[in-house]
């Protein structure tokens, strides 16, 4: 039985189509009818801390320093560390802005990767990823659509980041392209043509 956390970051509620693309997502993979549990972290409902001054510091110590501030000023960080460690499945909406994730989404990774938390260093000053064999679905939402030669900064910079400070590899992208165009209408069917059981792996 699988646990599912799922990430929504657009402002736009449920006129967003990042979200009813997430969901989507959600849908198939419930219909598997091997999901213990989905965990669902809004993050404009609930907006992820920005770090300051005062906890910065705290992000950098190693964890064995933690004493009772640290674990107070990092309460939301450690939360949501725990969510991920518990997810065999993550599934993130985000739209894009300026070829970016949403602030909100962005937020939230810098509370989740931490040296000594999502990432440790062997004897060579390698990288060691601890959430391993975890699978992550990205649910793009964008105004505009590709185009060839034009470079893919946000699937590629959220892959880049799990793979590096979480040891993530297992991450597929899903895109519903050209929201602003007159007389738009999300086909999420469509997107997830090639969506199979297999994915869930």
């Amino acid at each position: 039985m699988k646990n599912i956390l799922h990430i929504i970051s657009s402002p736009r509620a449920d006129q967003s189509y990042s979200k009813g693309l997430s969901s989507a997502i959600i849908d198939r993979l419930s219909q598997s009818n091997n999901i213990h549990k989905i965990v669902v972290r809004d993050l404009i409902k609930e907006v992820p801390p920005l770090a300051d001054e005062v906890s910065i510091h705290e992000f950098y110590k190693h964890p064995g320093m933690y004493d009772e501030r640290s674990n107070q000023l990092l309460s939301y960080a450690n939360m949501i560390v725990e969510e991920v460690k518990e997810a065999d499945v993550i599934v993130i909406g985000t739209p894009m802005y300026n070829f970016g994730i949403s602030a909100s989404l962005k937020t939230w990774l810098d509370q989740l990767i931490r040296a000594g938390i999502t990432y440790t260093f062997d004897e060579q000053g390698n990288r060691i990823g601890q959430f391993k064999n975890k699978k992550v679905y990205l649910a793009i939402a964008s105004g505009g659509r590709k185009t060839e030669g034009n470079p893919d900064y946000l699937a590629a910079y959220l892959k880049d980041v799990l793979k590096t400070y979480a040891g993530i590899t297992n991450v597929k992208a899903y895109w519903v392209e050209g929201t602003v165009e007159n007389g738009f209408k999300a086909n999420y069917d469509q997107v997830l043509n090639d969506f199979t059981s297999d994915n869930e792996s």
